[in-house]
């Protein structure tokens, strides 16, 4: 499924146009310690530390550079970091400073959907791409791309937005709409971007409380992730190229590729299900 005509790569620095990698250097000017923390840990819930220690890592679509950071801390041998958006690139560089450069870690800019830029990276025992291939214009081709990445035995990680429809989109709405969405605040400028911003907040805290539910405990646990609500929520705005699609769907295509499920997190919203696999040739 190809839904938007233009790749991620060719409009991110177009006037108006949101970019990740700026987002990110926003993030990074007031990270913590505990943020740190928080996404050593979240890495560590997919895949344990006992397979991350002395073994490859690249982080496909790294952003801030904060989950490549996680793998050094928890003691990976070799790191490669891999964005496309040049911002995120020196997000990653600003990262890779606070641990004095060390040499076996890699800040390479680059796209996932560069059939012969991928085949000059190599393969890894861990390929970690944390909602990034749904924003590349081309999922399909991104999918079929890092398969290339991962070793025979190696892991695959990968969080991927759900394709919300039916009754689970009454309240939070479908992919289809937040697609439209997305494509009109993609197309406005700082002011109207700023009111879509403040619409989207008073619609989460509404909806959760109409629901019964208590927002800031979603947000404590969205920020166990050492990540911040208040950044993500541009990034899930400007988030576009924007795809998605059903664990099943995911499954299915990773299976014919002889990649199987090792743990899955799936989600019945519009967020991401979370899926690590194993590749066995």
């Amino acid at each position: 499924m190809k839904i938007d005509s233009k790749l991620y790569e060719q409009t991110y620095n177009i006037k108006n146009h949101f970019s990740f990698g700026k987002n990110w250097s926003d993030f990074l000017s007031k990270i913590s310690t505990d943020q740190i923390k928080s996404s050593e840990r979240s890495l560590t819930r997919l895949v344990p530390k006992k397979l991350i220690v002395n073994k490859s890592f690249i982080d496909m679509g790294c952003g801030s550079g904060l989950f490549s950071l996680a793998a050094y801390k928890l003691g990976a041998s070799k790191i490669v970091s891999v964005d496309v958006d040049k911002y995120s690139v020196n997000c990653a560089l600003e990262l890779k400073k606070t641990c004095n450069n060390p040499s076996f870690w890699s800040i390479v800019c680059g796209s996932i959907l560069n059939n012969d830029f991928i085949k000059s990276l190599g393969k890894y025992d861990i390929v970690y791409s944390w909602g990034v291939l749904h924003h590349t214009g081309n999922m399909y081709k991104a999918f079929n791309n890092i398969l290339y990445l991962c070793k025979n035995g190696g892991i695959l990680v990968l969080a991927v937005y759900n394709n919300n429809h039916g009754k689970n989109a009454i309240f939070s709405g479908s992919s289809n709409t937040w697609h439209k969405i997305k494509k009109i605040y993609n197309n406005s400028d700082k002011f109207f971007k700023s009111i879509i911003e403040l619409l989207y907040y008073v619609w989460f805290f509404v909806g959760y409380i109409i629901t019964l539910r208590n927002p800031f405990l979603y947000i404590k646990k969205y920020n166990e992730r050492g990540m911040n609500f208040y950044t993500d929520v541009k990034d899930w705005l400007g988030g576009y190229p924007y795809e998605y699609a059903t664990p099943d769907e995911l499954i299915n295509f990773f299976s014919q590729h002889r990649l199987y499920v090792k743990k899955i997190i799936s989600t019945d919203n519009l967020g991401c299900h979370q899926i690590v696999f194993e590749k066995h040739e």
